[in-house]
Protein backbone atom coordinates (compact mmCIF):
# COMPACT_ATOMS: atom_id res chain seq x y z
CA UNK A 1 0.00 0.00 0.00
CA UNK A 2 1.70 3.49 -0.53
CA UNK A 3 2.52 5.89 2.14
CA UNK A 4 4.31 9.07 2.25
CA UNK A 5 7.92 7.82 2.63
CA UNK A 6 7.89 10.07 5.89
CA UNK A 7 4.58 8.76 7.18
CA UNK A 8 1.11 9.62 6.67
CA UNK A 9 0.25 10.67 9.99
CA UNK A 10 2.33 11.92 13.39
CA UNK A 11 4.50 14.79 14.73
CA UNK A 12 7.82 15.88 14.37
CA UNK A 13 11.21 17.10 15.40
CA UNK A 14 12.47 20.23 13.95
CA UNK A 15 16.49 20.98 13.71
CA UNK A 16 16.87 24.59 13.04
CA UNK A 17 20.55 25.04 11.96
CA UNK A 18 20.96 21.58 11.33
CA UNK A 19 24.75 19.97 10.64
CA UNK A 20 25.88 23.18 13.08
CA UNK A 21 27.29 22.68 16.69
CA UNK A 22 24.50 25.26 17.64
CA UNK A 23 21.93 23.47 15.95
CA UNK A 24 18.47 23.80 17.95
CA UNK A 25 15.61 21.12 18.26
CA UNK A 26 12.51 23.61 18.12
CA UNK A 27 9.99 20.51 19.88
CA UNK A 28 7.71 20.64 21.54
CA UNK A 29 4.85 21.74 19.45
CA UNK A 30 1.16 22.07 19.89
CA UNK A 31 -0.29 22.01 16.80
CA UNK A 32 0.20 21.89 13.14
CA UNK A 33 3.94 22.19 12.06
CA UNK A 34 3.17 22.97 7.91
CA UNK A 35 5.89 23.29 5.48
CA UNK A 36 3.77 25.22 2.50
CA UNK A 37 5.19 25.81 -1.11
CA UNK A 38 2.90 28.42 -3.29
CA UNK A 39 3.31 28.62 -7.26
CA UNK A 40 3.46 32.08 -8.35
CA UNK A 41 1.87 32.59 -11.54
CA UNK A 42 1.45 35.66 -13.59
CA UNK A 43 -2.12 35.56 -16.03
CA UNK A 44 -1.10 35.90 -19.61
CA UNK A 45 -4.59 38.23 -20.88
CA UNK A 46 -6.15 38.99 -24.46
CA UNK A 47 -8.01 41.89 -24.71
CA UNK A 48 -11.03 39.93 -26.32
CA UNK A 49 -11.06 38.27 -23.31
CA UNK A 50 -11.03 40.88 -20.92
CA UNK A 51 -9.45 39.54 -17.42
CA UNK A 52 -10.26 36.28 -17.59
CA UNK A 53 -6.82 34.04 -18.10
CA UNK A 54 -5.63 32.57 -21.86
CA UNK A 55 -2.83 31.01 -20.52
CA UNK A 56 -0.41 31.61 -17.11
CA UNK A 57 3.48 31.64 -16.58
CA UNK A 58 5.07 30.56 -13.26
CA UNK A 59 7.16 33.60 -12.07
CA UNK A 60 8.60 32.00 -8.73
CA UNK A 61 7.45 30.43 -5.48
CA UNK A 62 6.90 31.28 -1.71
CA UNK A 63 7.64 28.60 0.77
CA UNK A 64 7.24 29.29 4.72
CA UNK A 65 7.70 26.56 7.32
CA UNK A 66 5.42 27.60 10.32
CA UNK A 67 6.22 25.87 13.95
CA UNK A 68 3.65 26.21 16.74
CA UNK A 69 6.10 26.12 19.95
CA UNK A 70 5.08 25.47 23.12
CA UNK A 71 6.55 25.32 26.86
CA UNK A 72 10.20 26.47 25.42
CA UNK A 73 12.44 28.03 28.05
CA UNK A 74 13.57 31.91 27.30
CA UNK A 75 17.07 30.59 26.76
CA UNK A 76 15.55 28.56 23.83
CA UNK A 77 13.77 30.96 22.36
CA UNK A 78 16.40 33.74 22.07
CA UNK A 79 18.51 31.24 20.08
CA UNK A 80 16.43 31.47 17.14
CA UNK A 81 13.70 34.19 17.47
CA UNK A 82 15.28 37.17 15.72
CA UNK A 83 14.72 40.53 17.64
CA UNK A 84 15.21 38.92 21.32
CA UNK A 85 17.33 39.20 24.35
CA UNK A 86 17.82 37.59 27.27
CA UNK A 87 18.56 39.60 30.40
CA UNK A 88 17.86 39.55 33.81
CA UNK A 89 16.04 36.33 33.09
CA UNK A 90 13.32 38.13 30.88
CA UNK A 91 12.76 37.91 27.14
CA UNK A 92 12.64 41.04 25.52
CA UNK A 93 10.68 41.60 22.44
CA UNK A 94 12.37 44.58 20.31
CA UNK A 95 11.26 46.16 16.69
CA UNK A 96 13.49 46.38 14.17
CA UNK A 97 13.72 47.08 10.12
CA UNK A 98 15.85 47.14 7.36
CA UNK A 99 17.26 44.08 8.15
CA UNK A 100 17.60 41.02 5.56
CA UNK A 101 16.78 37.84 6.47
CA UNK A 102 19.06 35.69 4.18
CA UNK A 103 22.07 36.11 5.68
CA UNK A 104 20.83 34.84 8.55
CA UNK A 105 18.92 31.81 6.99
CA UNK A 106 20.17 28.25 7.88
CA UNK A 107 19.60 24.51 7.24
CA UNK A 108 16.40 23.49 8.88
CA UNK A 109 15.70 19.28 8.92
CA UNK A 110 12.12 17.95 9.45
CA UNK A 111 12.09 14.74 10.61
CA UNK A 112 8.85 12.47 11.50
CA UNK A 113 8.69 11.02 14.56
CA UNK A 114 6.82 7.57 15.52
CA UNK A 115 6.91 6.87 19.42
CA UNK A 116 8.45 10.24 20.55
CA UNK A 117 11.86 9.16 18.80
CA UNK A 118 12.49 10.72 15.60
CA UNK A 119 13.43 8.73 12.08
CA UNK A 120 16.74 7.90 11.57
CA UNK A 121 16.62 7.31 8.64
CA UNK A 122 17.46 10.60 6.60
CA UNK A 123 15.47 9.24 3.37
CA UNK A 124 12.64 10.37 5.55
CA UNK A 125 13.23 13.68 6.54
CA UNK A 126 12.80 17.28 4.68
CA UNK A 127 15.82 19.50 4.38
CA UNK A 128 14.69 23.40 4.00
CA UNK A 129 18.51 24.63 2.44
CA UNK A 130 17.91 28.24 3.98
CA UNK A 131 15.29 29.30 6.26
CA UNK A 132 15.32 32.27 8.68
CA UNK A 133 12.74 32.47 11.47
CA UNK A 134 10.29 35.69 11.85
CA UNK A 135 7.81 36.58 14.55
CA UNK A 136 3.91 36.22 14.12
CA UNK A 137 2.12 35.39 17.02
CA UNK A 138 -0.49 36.03 20.07
CA UNK A 139 -0.22 35.13 23.39
CA UNK A 140 -3.48 33.78 24.85
CA UNK A 141 -4.61 33.71 28.19
CA UNK A 142 -8.27 32.34 28.66
CA UNK A 143 -9.25 29.06 30.83
CA UNK A 144 -9.28 26.16 28.84
CA UNK A 145 -6.62 27.00 25.86
CA UNK A 146 -2.57 26.00 26.07
CA UNK A 147 -0.54 28.60 24.76
CA UNK A 148 1.09 28.24 21.76
CA UNK A 149 4.23 30.80 20.28
CA UNK A 150 3.62 30.51 16.46
CA UNK A 151 7.33 31.03 14.92
CA UNK A 152 7.95 31.09 10.94
CA UNK A 153 9.93 30.56 8.94
CA UNK A 154 10.85 32.27 5.32
CA UNK A 155 12.73 29.56 3.05
CA UNK A 156 14.67 31.06 0.76
CA UNK A 157 16.73 29.41 -2.72
CA UNK A 158 19.70 28.27 -1.60
CA UNK A 159 22.32 30.40 -3.73
CA UNK A 160 25.43 29.59 -2.03
CA UNK A 161 25.77 25.64 -1.83
CA UNK A 162 25.61 24.61 -5.33
CA UNK A 163 21.88 23.96 -4.87
CA UNK A 164 20.69 26.96 -6.99
CA UNK A 165 17.17 27.74 -7.46
CA UNK A 166 16.22 24.38 -5.28
CA UNK A 167 14.69 25.34 -1.79
CA UNK A 168 13.92 21.75 0.28
CA UNK A 169 13.85 18.30 -0.71
CA UNK A 170 12.49 15.03 0.48
CA UNK A 171 15.35 12.95 1.74
CA UNK A 172 18.58 13.55 2.68
CA UNK A 173 21.08 10.96 0.61
CA UNK A 174 23.00 9.33 3.14
CA UNK A 175 26.30 10.69 1.64
CA UNK A 176 25.71 14.16 2.65
CA UNK A 177 25.03 13.22 6.19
Amino acid sequence: MPRWPFGDIGPCEVVYNYGEAAAVNLSPFLGTVALRLTDSMVDVQEEAYGDSAVDSVFSGIACELDCPLTRQEYDELVLFVPGTSLQSECLTFSAFMGCGLYDDAVEVVIKPMCDGVPDINNLNWIQIFKAAPYRDFELTFDRSGQRVMMVKFKCFIDLTSGMGGRVFRMGIPTSEI
